[in-house]
């Protein structure tokens, strides 16, 4: 419930921008000692003025609708890099990194993200790996600090 009307006052915080879109909420903790994480991403990535922004409108509607009882932490932020890929715009914006992805049955795939399409994605190591949004587990970004 929370969470839901968390996510509902999230989207509405984000409509002016367009290239801004909300990845998860996550509500953590037990009454009066609750953390709110909100997670947003950017087509062209996120500042922290962003965050700040819809942070506040958040914040501000939660003490009006008195959503939780007690004490609260609000964190509003990008996902990072460790967090695993879910939308569809998250992996437009990767095109050209390197992917970890684990698929249902298992198995590992590493490689380049050469291309998003409506039902999957194309990763190319040796050869090109086209792989169904169904069949993925799990994809991160695989960073390199060389």
């Amino acid at each position: 419930m929370i969470e839901e009307k968390v996510k509902e006052l999230a989207e509405i915080a984000l409509q002016e921008s367009k290239d801004l879109f909300l990845v998860d909420v996550k509500v953590k903790g037990s009454a009066g000692n609750q953390k709110v994480l909100v997670f947003i991403d950017g087509d062209n990535g996120i500042s922290i003025d962003q965050c700040s922004k819809v942070s506040r409108y958040i914040g501000n509607e939660m003490e009006e609708l008195e959503l939780l009882d007690g004490k609260y932490t609000l964190e509003v932020s990008s996902p990072g890099l460790d967090f695993p890929l879910t939308l569809h715009r998250q992996y437009l914006k990767n095109i050209g990194r390197k992917l970890e992805v684990e698929t249902v049955d298992g198995k590992h795939h590493e490689g380049q993200l050469k291309e998003v399409k409506d039902d999957g994605i194309v990763l190319k190591d040796k050869e090109e790996r086209s792989l169904g949004f169904e069949e993925i587990k799990q994809s991160k970004v695989k960073v390199s600090f060389k």
